[in-house]
């Protein structure tokens, strides 16, 4: 069959068709190519953005005042910042990708690696100087660059607070000590015997043990007052005072106090009526051997004591302070009798 003169043959129509497809495929390439060129630039817009971060984190961590440290949960350090390899004495290299078992005390690497939740504790670190430093550390669990888990810890500089909440016990333990200690004869005061004298009292219920009182008081002080003198009196009240204080029995609860003006008072738990007759007298020997000179007294040429001492055991019925007046009563037999003497009695309510 013959072709009409103004119809092509169909041979020449395939390269046509074949163009059509190359010019498609160019496009879908184009359009991959397109697509991929816009995954990188996100993705380097990505990785940029993370460096930057990664940069800023670490001018953050690095710009920080206190001490601080990346520590994995496998114990080795990832991260520290110019404070802490200064704290540490060490540089990077002595440092990163080290075990903090190598650097690090064993209370802070425990602190470190077996907290699963933040925490506060305060830490005192002694130099090889002996110079002591006081932290707190505070830990953080987090997610290391590297996706593993971790800790990052941060020590603060206590150490100033520390000592001065240390000036302050000092100070409120020496006014304590003010508050129980007569200021005069440097031996516990009135204040002290009544709180001490209830104390015992009720320990003396529940154990069912005796329970003592010695009252003491310097012969004729009025006198010695107006003989030698109010400054001199107070040297008398000192030195009897010290005297009193060895008349105490060793490894005892018991104690002795100024009662007021030339008046002093023995407490004693867990004594015999004859152990506290023995001490009562063993107190007064000790004031007169002192030989202070009592050129005023009707009793002695030196200053001299009396005294009256009780005993009890005190049960639920009874009240402490009957136990003070018998003390007072036996007091006033000894002056009555012609002082520098002992009066003791067993009190039973």
């Amino acid at each position: 069959m013959t072709s009409s003169p103004n119809e092509a043959p169909a041979s020449l129509h395939r390269p046509e068709s074949r163009q059509g497809k190359y010019c498609e495929k160019c496009i879908e390439l184009q359009d991959m190519a397109d697509a991929l060129e816009d995954y990188i630039s996100r993705t380097n817009e990505q990785l940029l953005k993370s460096e930057m971060s990664d940069m800023e984190l670490e001018q953050i961590f690095s710009a920080c005042a206190d001490p601080m440290i990346v520590i994995r949960d496998d114990g080795i350090i990832v991260r520290a910042n110019k404070k802490m390899l200064e704290h540490l004495d060490c540089c990077c290299e002595n440092v990163i990708g080290h075990p903090c078992s190598e650097l690090l005390s064993k209370e802070e690497c425990q602190l470190v690696t077996s907290r699963k939740k933040g925490s506060q504790t305060d830490i005192e670190i002694v130099d090889d100087n002996g110079n002591v430093t006081n932290y707190i550390m505070t830990t953080t669990p987090l997610i290391t660059l590297d996706g593993t888990p971790g800790t990052l810890a941060q020590y603060k500089d206590i150490t100033d607070r520390k000592q001065a909440e240390k000036a302050l016990e000092k100070a409120h333990a020496a006014m304590e000590r003010i508050a129980r200690i007569d200021g005069l004869t440097q031996i516990p005061n009135r204040r002290t015997f009544d709180e001490s004298f209830l104390t015992q009292w009720q320990t003396c219920i529940e154990q069912n043990t005796p329970l003592s009182i010695i009252l003491c008081d310097i012969d004729f002080f009025k006198r010695y007052n107006d003989t030698y003198g109010h400054q001199q009196g107070d040297y008398c009240l000192t030195r009897v005072a010290q005297a009193l204080a060895t008349s105490l029995p060793g490894n005892s609860n018991g104690l002795v106090a100024r009662y007021g003006g030339e008046e002093f008072i023995f407490l004693l738990p867990h004594l015999s009526a004859e152990e506290v007759s023995h001490y009562a007298e063993r107190a007064r020997s000790h004031v007169e051997q002192l030989a202070l000179e009592h050129k005023g007294s009707d009793v002695a040429a030196n200053v001299t004591l009396s005294l009256g001492a009780a005993t009890t055991v005190p049960h639920s019925d009874m009240q402490a302070q009957h136990l003070i007046r018998a003390a007072d009563d036996a007091l006033y037999q000894s002056k009555k009798t012609g002082r520098n003497q002992v009066t003791a009695v067993e009190f039973t309510g």
